[in-house]
């Protein structure tokens, strides 16, 4: 037998099995050719090796066992994790190693199914998926990964180079600490590998029993394919260290969801500071804002200016961006100091011009697919601005929303379903006043703006020739009455003219003062999802005073 191993011993024996092969034949080439490893190998990979011209041995010749059951069974022997859970320092173990001809396996290279990928693709079915689900390679690299004081574990391609670096500056051996964070990075693989497992089979259970729950009973609509299994199970990867979290004493940090296809850790920052825990929150909220106007609007400019996490302004232009920007700045100038700017199309260099040189704004994010290269030489002027591409961040819609929202509470967590759906579930004019096609664009205009804008919301909007615009905006106030007069009060400061405009809200008016209140500053007509009690009393006073009403029966909290 084979000495005891020490933590700085040199790797003897590997064995290789992956499914990414990416950089394997190199890797495998220099641990036999710069450090004399003995190589074990099965499947795909052996034959991938042995094409190269490498030595290898295979697992069935070493284990004296076939391969079994087209290829499930291969690697889990005795011979293979009796080689790798044996305790080098432990007596006993050595001694049924010798008594069982078992010799050490001092390292594992080994990737995993990509079972992620196959239930991504809309073709996969249960029996795809369960095909994919490894059990070898968990299997393996969780025992190497226990056995790491004598046992070095590779689960991630990119390590390859970094590993025979480390091999050459220590004769052959890899350090504990660096064995302990591969350990380390497997237990986290491992643990994604599995929940993504059982997310799924929870998701695919609510699919196939659909027709015997309480919601299809009742006749209502599925919430999407995410189902809401007893057992929520996530992991998130630390992505950046912000310099502090909403406040000073606070630590903040931002994770992604190693189950996401996409989502804000994917956003580009081509220029400035680094992006604080605040500036990630309202990120986050102009992005969904963008995101939510631009599948209907995708031709069109939108900009969007955002200022803790509620919307300040918000224009859409059929024709210029420059326009669309002006009049979104125009809806509150004041607190637009220090807001977060959110564009759907390529940012040009006159609207650069505009906001930086013309208006001097002190911006602290501003975010678009892309960039104009003039506006990207006008914009690092402001040393400080973080300037961010979202490439085509707006066309990842279904894969951002086909996850579950997650908010988290004192001891726990809320799971619920985006709100992804149309704006409108269906369009009931109430009152005799009816409503023009262009009317209708400015208040479902509204109504959206003030889904974003924390209940209770009041937005008042009007449209011009070639767009629609935010007047004023208020937002989280806890009288219906009281959000309607801040909106309004907001609109007159900055000099707009409230006569003629629309107004959405985001739920229904339990009393009529709040919808008189609008009327008294000016709205033509109004939107909101009805479902009050109350409702034919605000009928009736919307057609006293000759204002169109309209229930969309959709309602937009955003607590």
């Amino acid at each position: 037998m084979e000495a005891q191993n020490n933590p700085m011993n040199p790797i003897k024996r590997a064995l290789i099995s992956v499914y990414d092969k990416s950089g394997i034949v190199d890797f495998v080439k220099q641990l036999v050719e710069d450090f004399h490893v003995e190589i074990l190998s099965t499947g795909g990979t052996a034959r991938k090796l042995e094409e190269a011209g490498i030595p290898i041995t295979k697992v069935s010749d070493y284990t004296k066992s076939p391969e079994m059951f087209d290829g499930r069974v291969k690697t889990l022997h005795p011979r293979i994790h009796g080689g790798l859970l044996m305790r080098r320092n432990n007596p006993q173990d050595m001694a049924d190693a010798e008594k069982y001809d078992i010799p050490p396996i001092d390292m594992v290279v080994c990737n995993l199914y990509p079972f992620q990928d196959i239930i991504a693709k809309a073709d996969t079915d249960l029996n795809a998926a369960l095909e994919m689900i490894d059990i070898g390679g968990p299997t393996q690299i969780r025992a190497a990964a226990k056995s790491f004081p004598d046992v070095t574990v590779v689960s991630n391609p990119r390590k390859y180079d970094a590993i025979i670096k480390q091999m050459h500056e220590n004769n052959g051996a890899l350090p504990r600490s660096e064995r302990w964070k591969l350990a380390q990075e497997v237990f986290a693989t491992t643990s994604l590998y599995d929940a993504t497992i059982a997310n799924y089979l929870g998701s695919e259970w609510e699919k196939t029993h659909a027709s015997t729950s309480e919601s299809s009973e009742k006749g209502e609509e599925s919430e999407g394919d995410f189902g809401f299994p007893d057992l929520l199970v996530k992991l998130y990867r630390k992505v950046q260290k912000c310099r502090y979290g909403e406040n000073w004493e606070q630590q903040g940090y931002l994770y992604e969801d190693s189950a996401k296809t996409f989502g804000l850790s994917d956003l580009r920052k081509l220029h400035g500071k680094a992006i604080s825990f605040n500036n990630w929150l309202d990120i986050d909220s102009c992005m969904q804002v963008l995101s939510d106007f631009h599948q209907d609007h995708s031709e069109h400019h939108i900009c969007a200016i955002f200022k803790h996490t509620t919307p300040n302004g918000v224009a859409i232009d059929y024709k210029s961006q420059l326009e669309a920007t002006k009049r979104a700045f125009s809806t509150d100038p004041l607190s637009a100091f220090g807001g977060i700017w959110g564009f759907n199309q390529t940012l040009t260099a006159e609207v650069a011009q505009y906001v930086i040189v013309e208006k001097k704004v002190f911006v602290e994010v501003l975010l678009a697919p892309n960039f104009e290269p003039e506006a990207l030489e006008i914009l690092k002027s402001k040393k400080n601005l973080r300037i961010v591409a979202y490439d085509d961040f707006l066309t990842q819609r279904s894969a951002i929303y086909n996850h579950p929202e997650i908010r988290s509470v004192l001891g726990g967590v809320l799971v619920q379903g985006y709100d992804w759906k149309a704006i409108v579930k269906e369009w009931d004019v109430k009152t005799t006043r009816k409503v023009t096609d262009r009317e209708k664009e400015a208040l479902i205009f509204a109504y959206r703006v003030s889904k974003w804008a924390k209940s209770n919301s009041a937005v008042f909007a009007k449209e011009y020739e070639t767009g629609v615009y935010t007047l004023g905006i208020g937002a989280g106030q806890q009288s219906r009455v009281h959000v309607v007069r801040l909106a309004a009060d907001k609109a007159r400061e900055f000099g707009h003219d409230l006569k003629g405009s629309v107004m959405g809200t985001d739920s229904f008016f339990p009393f009529s003062d709040g919808l008189e209140a609008a009327i008294e500053e000016g709205a033509k007509a109004i939107l909101n999802p009805g479902g009050s009690i109350r409702d034919e009393e605000v009928i009736a006073k919307a057609d006293e005073l000759g204002t169109s009403l309209v229930f969309c029966g959709k309602r937009v909290f955003r607590h």
